[in-house]
């Protein structure tokens, strides 16, 4: 399998910049995730690996052959960059069976008929679709077509594989089905790929890096957990559900290994301790992620805490397996996921705190 590797890319589309100066590496057999709203680049990025749009500016290789360079004006088309690629629509041709449909690359490559056989069935046999070899596509359920895609992307064996937004057209249920048993076969195959999602839960289960994007730049790159627990930026940590962006003021600071310090902070009628990736000086101001399902409530509240808080609950929304509550604390709003058997109502005095580790403090600057 083949790396990617995309350096300083750009596309613009008359006065719009739609993907500015972009630096990525995906390693071989790695599984990278391209995340953001809409608009934000990620799929103009993916379809400039793919040749389906030609960067004007930078240069993009997979492996070690370069597939396009702006400045040298050289560009290799699509058909020729050895790539699977797997679309939001599956674009699965209704007028053919499901084996015709994933032998069809091997077709136009004009492999031998007993070749052809071989490697179709044992790719449908890999995302558990050989049954269905004869069955017309229109036959099949959004979750079965899917499949099929994703065995046609295969069967020819391409050195890196494409996907963008495939699960988006499913139910929830068999969005996260077919999302796990995809990252089991990529893992198991060994093969590089390369993801566009706007779903931040989509995104943290099947990736080994995420690569935020907002505005045709990258925010920030990194293991799911890291981009998560510790974004760089307020515009990061603002993007993944809704979390507690809190202004305080650093009292002290003190290393606890190297990149990793804990301060002590204080705000609004609260204090406490929260990790960072720098060290600040006393009296600087910070932004203060707090997470809704880090913070602990009622009878799991640490009693005297350093970073806790008493307040009112404002609104509840069950949610199944847990409930969504808001909880206002002296005009401070403070978003908590708690269990689904909290048994506190709107009106209710509860009090919260924040274990530790559970803090995580960024310049207010940073963007």
């Amino acid at each position: 399998m083949s790396s990617v590797l995309v350096e300083d890319v750009s596309r613009t589309f008359g006065d719009v910049i739609a993907v500015n100066h972009v630096n990525l590496r995906v390693e071989r057999g790695e599984f990278v995730t391209l995340l953001g709203p809409s608009g934000c680049g990620k799929t103009t990025t993916l379809r400039m690996v793919a040749g389906l749009e030609q960067n004007t500016s930078g240069r993009i290789s997979i492996g070690d052959r370069v597939v396009s360079d702006a400045e040298k004006g050289f560009f290799v088309p699509p058909d020729h960059r050895h790539l699977g690629m797997v679309f939001q629509s599956y674009a699965i041709w209704p007028h053919m069976t499901v084996f015709d449909n994933v032998a069809y690359p091997l077709r136009i490559r004009r492999r031998p008929k007993a070749e052809i056989e071989q490697r179709v069935m044992s790719t449908l046999r890999l995302v558990e679709m050989e049954k269905y070899a004869q069955r017309p596509a229109p036959a099949l359920s959004g979750g079965q077509q899917q499949r099929v895609a994703i065995a046609r992307a295969l069967v020819f064996e391409p050195e890196v594989l494409l996907l963008d937004e495939p699960l988006s057209n499913l139910d929830a249920r068999l969005r996260t089905q077919m999302g796990d048993e995809f990252r089991a076969l990529q893992k198991r195959l060994g093969i590089t790929s390369l993801y566009v999602t706007h779903d931040q839960e989509e995104a943290m289960a099947l990736s080994d890096r995420v690569v935020v994007m907002q505005g045709g730049h990258i925010l920030q790159i990194g293991p799911p957990e890291e981009i998560y627990q510790r974004p760089v930026s307020r515009a990061v940590a603002a993007f993944f559900g809704s979390p507690n962006l809190l202004d305080a003021r650093v009292t002290a600071s003190e290393a606890r290994g190297e990149g990793s310090f804990e301060v002590t902070v204080a705000g609004n009628g609260w204090q406490g301790q929260a990790r960072a990736a720098e060290k600040f000086e006393p009296g600087a101001p910070v932004v203060v992620l707090l997470r809704p399902e880090n913070i602990r409530v009622g009878d799991q509240a640490g009693n005297g805490a350093p970073m806790s808080w008493s307040g009112k609950i404002v609104q509840a929304i069950f949610r199944g397996p847990r409930t969504s509550v808001t909880i206002d604390s002296a005009g401070q709003k403070l978003n908590v996921e708690a269990p689904a058997l909290l048994g506190a109502r709107v009106g209710d005095e509860i009090q919260v705190s924040v274990p530790p580790g559970g803090a995580w403090a960024i310049r207010p600057e940073a963007v």
